[in-house]
């Protein structure tokens, strides 16, 4: 009975340890700025260029491309083969482009195409910025989120937030996991599990969009590749934690306007099957969650090899779209008066902010709709900009969640879909709102 009772103390203690190294290493990974070579940001920023600088070539082709060349290939080609573009017109247009990213990035390779295509600020841009880094960050940064995801930060982070979801999101605490799911992981799989959860009935239809759009965000690894752009590595913990503290601000003031308030609150079985409340201590509640999921994990190895698969799995989308698109919203955006016209919404809301000292107003509205086509390509277009119209663009692309390369398509796969005109209304209250709030955190923050 004693070596029974001594076997799981040893057990308990190992979970513990689990949960505490492995939680602790995913946060100095991500959240842990320190200097190398002069150049001060986290630790898997400096990991992914080493990586870069000592990949061999396949010839006279970096290994890395080759790689994203191949991501790409795939990625376009399969929704022709499993016939998904069937589904529905969205994703019959969102196909064309997946395969139009293909020789978009043979071009970028390659380094050849129509002249005006080989323009600095398109092929060659969409190619390294954001075929190439965003699918390099997302799968390295992939294997690295196991620390985070697997080991029971997550579910730990989850209890913790867990009392202020009702009254403030209007969600049950359940939606905190897939709301840090979201934003440490993957804003594809926590919309994917938020449908699930819809489909069981343990959402309502509300709160299964309240969900969607107010938490399903880009990934860590994708802020990474924004704030890079933007130059923000160096105040990477400011910009990060100041991102999402504005996007969850705007999510609480959001669920509480149409269309979001007016959605139909029942359950899918007329049912439902509402959670039940959790007493006691929460900070020992939370450990306990933490070390129940570390007990609960799979091998070190089999979690890294399945979080890159998943987030080889999203590059399967980001890639070839992100570079069709993002190759059309760089061309509109530069070449055309398109996002102009489209940002004249914005301009009451920055002119305001010029009263108080926002420079490059205009910039910013017209960057700001970009927003909604690709997430990545308004940063480029404000990277001459000083530090506060650069720093509400990199918000306004993680805050406003819904956008055409991967928020959008990712919706219309699960059961909550949403109106067009309701999305359309939905991105533009989190912009506004996102616009003002990073305003103003921006002026003070940079004055």
């Amino acid at each position: 009975m004693n070596e029974i009772t001594q076997d799981a103390n040893n057990r308990n203690v190992i979970n513990y340890m689990k949960f505490i190294f492995f939680s602790l290493f995913g946060v100095i990974l991500f959240f842990t700025p320190i200097t190398i070579k002069g150049k001060n940001s986290i630790p898997i920023d400096h990991l992914i260029t080493y990586l870069k600088s000592v990949q061999p070539n396949i010839g006279k082709f970096p290994i890395l491309e080759i790689f994203v060349l191949v991501v790409a290939i795939i990625g376009g080609i399969i929704p022709w083969v499993n016939k998904s573009y069937k589904r529905n017109t969205l994703f019959f247009v969102l196909s064309v482009f997946r395969i139009l990213g293909i020789p978009l990035c043979f071009m970028g390779i390659l380094g050849r195409g129509p002249e005006w295509l080989m323009n600095p600020n398109f092929i060659p841009f969409i190619w390294q910025q954001i075929a190439v880094n965003v699918t390099i960050i997302v799968t390295f940064g992939s294997i690295c989120l196991t620390f985070i995801m697997g080991y029971g930060l997550l579910d730990f982070t989850g209890v913790i937030v867990r009392p202020i979801m009702r009254p403030v999101y209007k969600v049950p605490g359940r939606a905190a996991i897939n709301a840090v799911a979201a934003f440490i992981g993957s804003f594809s799989v926590a919309m994917f599990l938020t449908d699930e959860l819809y489909k069981e009935s343990k959402y309502t239809y509300r709160e299964a969009a309240i969900v969607m759009t107010g938490f399903s965000t880009v990934s860590t690894t994708f802020v990474i590749v924004i704030a890079t752009t933007a130059g923000f590595m160096n105040i990477w913990n400011f910009y990060f934690w100041s991102t999402l503290v504005i996007t969850f601000i705007v999510t609480a003031i959001t669920v509480r306007l149409f269309p979001l308030n007016k959605l139909d609150n029942s359950y899918i079985d007329g049912i439902g099957k509402p959670e039940r409340e959790v007493k006691g201590n929460l900070i020992r509640n939370a450990i306990n969650e933490g070390v129940k999921a570390a007990a609960e994990s799979k091998s070190l190895v089999k979690s890294m090899w399945e979080n890159l698969k998943g987030g080889v799995k999203m590059c399967l989308v980001l890639t070839p779209c992100g570079a069709s698109i993002g190759l059309l919203a760089s061309i509109l955006a530069r070449e055309t008066k398109f996002f102009d016209y489209i940002g004249t919404i914005f301009l009451p809301i920055t002119y305001v902010l010029k009263l108080f000292g926002l420079e490059s107003y205009k910039e910013v509205a017209k960057a700001s709709a970009v927003v909604l086509g690709e997430v990545f390509v308004p940063n480029k277009t404000v990277e001459t900009l000083s530090d506060v119209p650069r720093y509400i663009i990199a918000v306004v692309s993680v805050s406003t969640i819904i956008f055409f390369t991967g928020f959008i398509p990712c919706l219309y796969a699960t059961s909550i879909k949403l109106k067009p005109w309701q999305l359309l209304l939905i991105w533009f209250e989190r912009a506004a709102l996102s616009i003002i709030l990073a305003g103003i955190v921006g002026l003070i923050y940079f004055r």
